[in-house]
């Protein structure tokens, strides 16, 4: 059975005394096995990209990157690989795996425009013969944790700005679906990038207490679930760590009674089951405001028939597996208390029935689901979506003031006043108008709001230097001996 191990320094090592196993969600089948990191495997990792940081960092920007670019350039050669591996460990669509390595490679493409935003400030002359400038300086060794959801372009989000801006990452995917990290380090090790500036170390939770507590790992990235981005937050930060956590989503798309209702159906059913639900920018609810909502409802319900559920394998598959087995109990265990909790079941995705053992579950419409309710409340991470029903504009917007999540939220309308005030009054990072996952292209900032993201920086563009990079101010007088005197008092700048 293929075995998954580290990636530490250029080589592939791992022990197999610890390991735990890979599946194909379309099958139910373990497929491979991968190495769980004992303590030497860590602290060699950190070691590795320790050791490497110092001469990266001292390559220069515009060599960084240019490196960016033979980043890009690999991962395209490597776009077959990534995309089989998407569909054999996460049972993602061949469109949907494919897409994913696309949005990948257009990060290491703007990565490499880092330049553009690196600048800092020089102040000349602030006093009598003083020049005052800010530097930034990569901050050393970056350890960045990763979902399942997308083991291609998160992983890739998380490390090419932290390695433009001169540091090196140790890179702990999800040990469900870890191979497509292990490629990648491939891939850029035949890109030229060089040993311990990128290493991937497999583990599981003691692995990132390990990673939280190490005295060489300078910064944490992490992505993941809510509460352990809110524990990842905590201890990093207890031990000194510069800590970017970012967690789940409840996206909600407001649907006003002027908007193209057609439009709004095919963007609410792409939005919520693309992945199988198992997206943080997913839209998850609906909120159908005024007496929109019985037609949006039924326009949404006639088009899940046509979706295609299936294995990746298949080419008209549109809608795959879920991640595990308990992943799928999970799911339907929110649909079996739906009307327990007053919500009426429009399409039961309960009663699909796959064609074989894997982890499948059908597309689920709920209407009339309650705010504070479970089924609003939970970010149930899977293909269901939820209808709220409002009378206005301003109760659509208590619903998702009072929702704790706010990682995006979109609204279809044609009133370009409600949309402002959409755009000016929701809480969330990433607002669409008209636009269901307004996830944005990488030379802007992205990262959510409230409890989906506990950190002051971005996950990427420029809002993620201050993640990155630490900056010092530098006070520069040349000597004038004809100026020179003892003053005891507080530095006036004057």
């Amino acid at each position: 059975m293929k075995h998954v191990g580290h990636f530490i320094a250029g080589s592939i090592v791992g022990n197999v005394e610890q390991t735990s196993p890979i599946f194909d969600p379309a099958t139910g089948l373990q497929t491979a096995h991968v190495t769980i990191a004992n303590a030497a495997e860590i602290d060699s990792a950190v070691a590795a990209a320790k050791e490497a940081q110092p001469a990266w960092a001292a390559t220069g920007l515009q060599f960084r990157a240019d490196m960016m670019l033979k980043l890009r350039d690999a991962i395209k050669r490597g776009h077959a690989d990534l995309t089989g591996i998407l569909m054999a460990e996460l049972g993602k669509t061949r469109s949907d795996a494919a897409a994913e390595v696309d949005r990948s490679i257009e990060v290491l493409g703007q990565a490499a425009s880092v330049g553009s935003w690196y600048g800092s400030t020089i102040s000349p002359g602030v006093s009598r013969g003083v020049d005052v400038q800010e530097i930034r300086y990569p901050i050393g060794v970056v350890a960045a944790i990763s979902p399942f959801n997308f083991p291609v372009m998160i992983p890739i989000l998380q490390s090419a700005m932290s390695i433009v801006c001169g540091n090196t990452v140790v890179m702990k995917p999800s040990d469900r679906n870890p191979s497509a990290s292990l490629r990648i380090a491939q891939l850029f090790q035949e890109a030229g990038l060089p040993d311990g500036v990128f290493n991937v170390l497999m583990g599981d939770r003691k692995s990132v207490d390990r990673l939280l507590e190490h005295p060489d790992v300078a910064g944490i990235s992490f992505v993941g679930s809510t509460p352990v981005a809110k524990y990842v937050r905590t201890k990093g930060v207890a031990n000194n760590k510069r800590v970017q956590a970012f967690g789940g989503g409840k996206n909600h798309m407001v649907v006003l009674p002027d908007a193209d209702l057609d439009m709004a159906a095919d963007a609410a059913v792409s939005a919520a089951f693309g992945a199988a639900g198992q997206r943080c920018m997913a839209v998850s609810v609906v909120v159908a405001v005024g007496s929109v909502g019985d037609a949006l409802v039924e326009k949404i319900a006639a088009r899940l028939p046509g979706l295609k559920v299936g294995s990746p394998t298949l080419p008209a598959s549109q809608l795959g597996p879920v991640i595990t087995a308990d992943s799928r109990a999970r799911i339907l265990s929110y649909l079996d208390k739906a009307e327990g909790e007053g919500a009426r079941m429009v399409v039961d995705g309960r009663l699909y029935q796959a064609e074989n053992t894997g982890w499948y579950v059908g597309p689920s419409l709920v209407d009339h689901v309650r705010p504070g309710t479970s089924l609003h409340q939970d970010e149930i991470f899977g293909p269901v979506l939820s209808v709220v029903r409002v009378q206005s504009y301003d109760e659509a917007a208590a619903v998702l003031a009072g929702h704790p999540l706010g990682n995006g939220a979109a609204i279809f309308t044609r009133d370009g006043g409600a949309a402002k005030r959409f755009i000016d009054e929701t809480e969330a990072g990433q607002v669409g108008v008209n636009i269901p996952i307004p996830f944005p292209v990488f030379f802007h900032s992205f990262g959510g709001w409230k409890d989906s993201s506990f950190t002051e920086t971005k996950l990427f563009g420029p809002g993620a230097l201050n993640f990155c990079t630490r900056s010092k101010t530098v006070s520069i007088r040349w000597p004038d001996p004809s100026s020179s005197a003892i003053d005891l008092g507080f530095p006036s700048s004057r």
